[in-house]
């Protein structure tokens, strides 16, 4: 139930609760509306099922989410139709090959940097593009050692030449557009000569002995999707051995053998991606913008979004959960559980949803203060009872949430709803309380005590 705007706050107070007990009082006459496990429904059990209580549904932004401590790297870009236009670009620190020593003689044959894509796709992997480019990282913002990096560019400067000057792809290469098929296993970028041959020079010269000497010469690379790039976010694995840049060479002596140094991804150990989305050209407007902004579910269409890498969360408040006291001491909550529907005009193939999602405390200011339950919520399909047609849900009890509540051992702030996969970007919409197809549900069962 939800107050009007017109009525007095006392009023309107007064008027939902009385809407909750005369719900309760018709709903001890039949079986279906006692949970399992319960007594059966008749006058002398006391045993009430509300499922009208309101639940205020908003999406919140947190866009602290730290991308450094993820295996994955993402490059691309995809619009979507639902939050706008997503660029995804990463960063990555080189490890220096063991005893990397080239004899003086060595002379310069290619280099190739190899990346190893995991198969996670988001957007339309039919259409071409040119997948990634290459550019050296800023020495100015170098790769944090000893603190998280973020999805978010406003968190975490990520500065780079994005200039053709710049990039470090080979210039006589053209850098081919392709599918970005699930199927691609591998990624081999010819990087300039140039490049490759001052990295060659300088192991001569015994200039690149340590980590630290790397790091100083190179402090990273950075991929990014072309400018022109209209396709799909593609996942790659920043922990693969199979993920290096090879500096290819050979000596006078011996032509035909070639040398090969692997600068490994793995073992430069450091590494993030960002992921920012240009709302322009998002269907759902008024997505929150300021992190910890809140915007209810009303403004958003009856729906809220929930969004890993770009931080995008679900909050659920219970306003008048406490107002159950008024049947009474002896009052017990036996079960009760929330159904989030997601529309089905929001899935498409282009987009994966989250397979499941992670439950959270929130304090006032949308800050998530503890884990609610350990396990995540799956993300299910079954027919819906309002459309007919297939529907995907994530259900799941707030039964310790609620008893909490009641016995004043938590406040009422409710609960936040994330991806548990917040290092990955896939997206998902859910129905609040008004939506007419896609109805959120929240259903109480409790037995009062005579």
């Amino acid at each position: 139930m939800s107050r009007s705007n017109k009525a007095p706050a006392a009023w309107s107070r007064l008027l939902a609760l009385l809407g909750v007990m005369l719900l309760a009082a018709s709903c001890t006459n039949t079986t279906s509306d006692i949970g399992v496990g319960l007594p059966d429904s008749n006058v002398d059990t006391g045993a009430f099922l509300i499922d009208t209580l309101t639940v205020r549904s908003s999406t919140v932004l947190r866009d602290s989410v730290p991308s450094s401590n993820s295996e994955f790297l993402f490059v691309g870009q995809y619009t979507d139709p639902l939050v706008g236009k997503l660029t995804a670009r990463s960063a990555f620190r080189l490890g220096l090959p063991a005893g990397y020593a080239p004899d003086p003689t060595a002379v310069f044959d290619s280099i190739t940097l190899i990346l190893k894509p995991n198969g996670y796709r988001y957007g339309d992997t039919t259409k071409t593009q040119a997948l990634v480019e290459v550019h050296k990282l800023s020495r100015n913002t170098p790769i944090a050692n000893t603190k998280f990096s973020y999805t978010s560019p406003r968190l975490t400067p990520l500065g780079y030449d994005s200039t053709n000057v710049d990039s470090l792809l080979n210039r006589n290469h053209v850098a081919p557009r392709a599918r970005a098929r699930p199927s691609i296993r591998t990624l081999r970028l010819p990087l300039d000569a140039g490049f490759g041959s001052r990295l060659l020079s300088l192991g001569k010269l015994r200039r690149l002995s340590t980590q630290n000497d790397l790091d100083a010469y190179l402090p990273g690379l950075v991929i990014t999707p072309a400018a022109g790039d209209e396709g799909a976010i593609i996942g790659l694995s920043a922990i693969d051995a199979g993920a290096v840049m090879n500096l290819y060479y050979h000596v006078p002596t011996d032509p035909t053998t070639v040398i090969t140094s692997s600068f490994s991804l793995a073992t430069g150990a450091r590494h993030f991606f960002q992921v920012r989305a240009n709302r322009s050209a998002a269907g759902i407007k008024n997505l929150p913008t300021a992190s910890l902004q809140k915007v209810r579910s009303a403004l958003t269409g009856n729906q809220t979004v929930i969004q890993g890498a770009l931080g995008l969360q679900t909050r659920l408040e219970f306003p008048y959960l406490l107002d159950l006291r008024q049947f009474g001491n002896n009052l017990t909550v036996t079960s009760a559980s929330v159904e989030a529907s997601v529309p089905t005009a929001t899935l498409t193939r282009y987009a994966p949803t989250p397979p499941a999602l992670g439950v959270y405390y929130t304090d006032a200011n949308n800050h998530p203060t503890g884990l609610y339950q350990p396990t995540p919520v799956e993300y299910k399909t079954g027919i819906s009872s309002l459309t007919g047609i297939d529907q995907g849900v994530y259900a799941f009890s707030v039964l310790d949430y609620c008893k909490a509540v009641l016995a004043n051992t938590i406040p009422n702030n409710g609960l936040l709803l994330a991806s548990a996969t917040p290092d990955v970007p896939s997206r998902v919409v859910i129905g609040d309380s008004r939506n007419t197809l896609n109805k959120l549900t929240f259903r109480v069962y409790f037995i009062r005590v005579q």
